[in-house]
């Protein structure tokens, strides 16, 4: 038995009824009520977000909601850690299942085991480094580079202990740190296609945002260009 794990908002009450389309698609499906980084005080996000753990060093400092979303995805991986299944589903609450998605769902179920994560992207940007599986035109491959994103997943019961154990302090987004397989301990596979699209933007948009002038774009843009050559070039060694 595989149970699914909806992290949702309490007060985002806009997204309910995305929650509740969640329940009825998912298998067994509980509802984690997400931590909010921004009700956090300073002294309780530091000691969780620390700059530059980790090698690449990440070029960004973490926003609140960022810090409550990595720790919100921590209280699903301790749920499939000390749970009865051998893995569990991890979805966000702004996921919007799509038909077909039962043969992607199958698939990853099929090759799913303890120690492995397997993705569900919203978008087709990884290359495949090797094919694992296929079934009713969905693939599973091991990608060269990990995507971000991490809207769903499949996460196996040795995986979600390894993921809790190195994450007690973190430096960039979860979806960042799960990219560097070298050092989480745990590998990723990719569904494709996943049958899934996020309705965040109609649904009370990205709680994950903040506004920046053009320079800070910019700038940011060169960055976030220089990380990612990093991590594409650390992931061809792993």
């Amino acid at each position: 038995m595989t149970t699914s794990f909806v992290i949702h908002l309490s007060k985002s009450s806009e997204r309910q009824p995305l929650v509740d389309a969640l329940i009825a698609a998912l298998p067994n499906t509980q509802v984690i009520d997400a931590v909010d980084g921004r009700e956090m005080s300073n002294a309780e996000r530091e000691m969780f977000a620390k700059k530059h753990l980790l090698n690449p060093s990440y070029p960004f400092g973490l926003m609140p909601s960022e810090i409550g979303c990595f720790l919100s995805h921590r209280k699903a991986w301790k749920e499939i850690a000390e749970g009865r299944d051998m893995f569990g589903l991890v979805a966000e609450d702004d996921v919007v299942v799509q038909p077909g998605f039962e043969n992607s769902l199958q698939l990853a179920l099929q090759h799913g085991a303890n120690d492995s994560l397997i993705r569900f992207p919203m978008r087709n940007r990884e290359i495949p480094h090797s094919t694992v599986a296929s079934h009713l035109n969905v693939a599973l491959f091991r990608p060269k580079t990990i995507g971000l994103t991490a809207a769903l997943y499949l996460l196996g019961k040795d995986a979600a202990k390894t993921l809790l154990s190195r994450s007690n302090q973190f430096d960039r987004p979860v979806d960042t740190w799960l990219q560097m397989r070298w050092l989480t301990g745990v590998d990723s596979l990719t569904l494709w296609p996943s049958h899934i699209e996020s309705a965040a933007a109609s649904h009370g948009g990205s709680t994950i945002q903040a506004k920046r002038s053009r320079v800070e774009q910019v700038k940011r843009s060169w960055q976030r260009a220089k990380y990612r050559s990093a991590i594409k070039s650390l992931s061809a060694k792993s």
